[in-house]
Order: C-alpha cells, then sequence, then structure tokens
C-alpha cells in the first residue's frame, strides 16, 4: 500500500460525505448494507453522483459491495488499512449543531430550547454537562429519539423535557437543579419564548 494515491480517495464534496456517512456508521456498530438510492435520500445528493462515488471507493479497496435481492449494496472494508485513521478523523470533525437547529425549526410546540455545546463535540468525547438539549413543553419523543440517534450515530445524548407549569414551579421553589441546567457554560437558547434567559440575566 505504499504506493496508495490519496488523491482517488480524497476527491469531492460528495464523496467525503460518503466517507463521513459510511464510516461513522461502522464505528456506532451499524455496517450491514448502504443501497444507493438510500444514501441519495439521506444525503440529499443526486443518485448518479452517489453511484459514481460508490463504485470509485470500492475500487480503491475503502468500500465492498454484495449482490443482495437483486440489488448491490455496499459496506465499509474493515480491512482497509487507513480505517483508524479515518474513524479519528470524521469522529473528531462531525460537528452536527446545524442539523439540531434545522429539527428544532420545524418543532413548534416547544416554549424553550436549550442546546449546549457539548453536542458539538459528541462523538469524540463525553459530556460534563447536566443535559445537553433541555426542553420545555411538548415534543414527539419517538421522533426525536430517531433523529438523535441517527444524528449522533446512537451515541447517548444527555437531555430533559418538562411541561411549563412543572418548569415555573421549580423557579418559585429555587430548584437548584434547573438553576444550574440554566446557567451551565455552554448553553445556546434556540429558542425562548418564556424568557427565561432576560429572567436570569436580572437576577
Amino acid at each position: 500500500m505504499k504506493n496508495f494515491d490519496l488523491s482517488k480517495l480524497i476527491w469531492s464534496k460528495c464523496r467525503v460525505r460518503i466517507l463521513e456517512k459510511l464510516i461513522l456508521e461502522f464505528e456506532s456498530g451499524n455496517n450491514e448494507w448502504f443501497h444507493m438510492r438510500w444514501l441519495a435520500r439521506d444525503l440529499d445528493e443526486q443518485i448518479n453522483s452517489i453511484k459514481r462515488e460508490l463504485d470509485n471507493l470500492e475500487e480503491i479497496w475503502v468500500l465492498k459491495s454484495k449482490e443482495e435481492n437483486k440489488k448491490k449494496i455496499f459496506f465499509v472494508n474493515k480491512n482497509f488499512f487507513l480505517l483508524e485513521e479515518f474513524k479519528g478523523l470524521f469522529i473528531k470533525t462531525y460537528n452536527p449543531f446545524e442539523s439540531v437547529k434545522k429539527y428544532f425549526k420545524t418543532q413548534d410546540k416547544l416554549d424553550l430550547i436549550l442546546v449546549n455545546d457539548s453536542i458539538s463535540s459528541r462523538l469524540a468525547q463525553t459530556s460534563n454537562c447536566i443535559v445537553d438539549i433541555f426542553l420545555i413543553w411538548e415534543i414527539d419523543k419517538i421522533d426525536f429519539n430517531n433523529f438523535l440517534a441517527k444524528t449522533f450515530f446512537n451515541r447517548k445524548i444527555k437531555y430533559a423535557i418538562i411541561t411549563v407549569d412543572d418548569f415555573f414551579k421549580r423557579l418559585d421553589y429555587n430548584d437548584k437543579l434547573i438553576y444550574n441546567i440554566l446557567t451551565q457554560d455552554g448553553n445556546n437558547f434556540l429558542k425562548d419564548w418564556l424568557k427565561v434567559l432576560d429572567r436570569f440575566k436580572t437576577e
């Protein structure tokens, strides 16, 4: 492998996105199959681009493929000699913050959305925060958990969801846990209809 041409590996944005997706899925324990049409939908890329890049990655042994139900499926070659290096690279550089913000833009029933900076490095390290995400009011927990599993490749994300009434009751009783959550370093208030941030600024 001394003559391996690295330019054949890193060539296009589409190829990098495919590599990131498949290698992080591999690291999370999922390496059973990846069909090109599924990847095209998941990555929002043209099917022809996906096919071309998958074929190229198979040609240089990053990926392997097999036929199943008359469809060609791809998976990471666990014996690829740069696999550990690429796992480390993608784990350290993967930042899901924009995906999280995009998801919460569709959640109209939430009155407060607090996301900590800790999620940006969740794949590389564990969090010292009390919670990574703090929400007030209503959200579809099944959909939310599915989103977290997909976005963070099954890494555990610490979150809490409470009602508005429960939140203000806890504030009235000077609940230390709520206070610590709201004042932990690295907090980002993506939505604050309850003016919680203003309240803590004036205290």
